[in-house]
């Protein structure tokens, strides 16, 4: 015999659970109790059963199943004297305790939990979490016969508190390793890595990439070339004592060498063969001198 108790629930933490656990949706089709006996079909996925439940005044309750070909199961559903359907999600709460949340879908929307004990004592050391609502086992009318021969009661606006939400979310996240009850030496270490590597995914490198990409290679500088050396002409008699000398008469010839360097400052000229030391050759322009005898 066991002992079935009904609680309440925030819709809103209903939907959180079922979008990080997902659900499996369950048809029944049930048939007028009949001393104290209720007796439904349930479909759930390609599974198919005839169940018939025992309750006895004390509230403990028996159950019977026996699976039935899924035609036979659709035949019976269509002669049911009331349906439902609701999307089913186990979790899992402290001292490993099986809570079933139920999400009704028809024959009108309606959140409830329920909770199976093996014992009447049992069922009364069990203390509610704090995302729990109001409970219903003592109200016939949230039974699951009820609800599929009579409808889904309205139980109105369900409170939702800053506590409730907490809970909820400790109940969920440990699944992905940030629970506030996890090891937070491991959360720690995973951190480390993953931060790292999602910064490296976001700018696109890694470290090796990063240690060994080659550094930039300055552009070539190109010397200008140097302008002729022109010797200065000697100083006059008044600064040496020596007689002046006879003017050039061949200044064509350095004029020349000029416009030429000129012309080669504007456009560069190919790069000058070098020596075996590295320097580039030095050339020397120096005009001709007429001797007077």
């Amino acid at each position: 015999m066991s002992v079935v108790r009904r609680f309440l629930v925030a819709s809103s933490l209903v939907r959180l659970i079922r979008k990080e656990r997902g659900g499996s949706r369950i048809t029944e089709g049930y048939f007028p109790p009949q001393g104290g006996r209720t007796s439904y079909v349930r479909v759930d996925g390609q599974n198919c059963h005839l169940v018939l439940v025992t309750s006895t005044p004390d509230g403990n309750t028996s159950e019977e199943r026996t699976e039935v070909p899924r035609a036979h199961g659709d035949a019976l559903l269509d002669v049911c004297s009331g349906k439902a359907a609701y999307d089913r999600t186990a979790v899992a709460v402290g001292g490993g305790r099986e809570v079933l949340v139920d999400r009704y879908v028809a024959p009108a929307n309606l959140d409830i939990l329920s909770v199976t004990f093996e014992s009447s004592d049992e069922a009364a050391g069990f203390g509610a979490p704090a995302w729990f609502g109001p409970e219903v086992t003592a109200d016939p009318a949230y039974e699951r016969h009820a609800v599929g021969i009579n409808g889904a009661p309205q139980p109105g606006e369900i409170g939702l508190t800053n506590a409730a939400l907490d809970a909820v979310l400790d109940l969920i996240e440990p699944r992905f390793g940030f629970g506030r009850y996890n090891n937070a030496t491991a959360v720690k270490a995973s951190d480390d890595g993953s931060v790292v590597n999602s910064l490296r995914r976001i700018v696109g490198t890694t470290p090796s990439t990063v240690a060994t990409a080659p550094l930039p290679i300055p552009a070539p500088q190109i010397t200008p070339p140097q302008m002729p050396f022109v010797e200065a002409p000697p100083a006059d008699e008044s600064e040496t004592g020596q007689p002046e000398p006879a003017p050039d008469t061949r200044m064509e010839d350095v004029f020349e060498s000029l416009s030429q360097a000129l012309g080669a400052a504007v456009h560069p000229p190919q790069e000058p063969a070098r020596d075996d030391d590295g320097t580039f050759e030095r050339w020397t322009v120096r005009p001709r001198r007429n001797q007077q005898t």
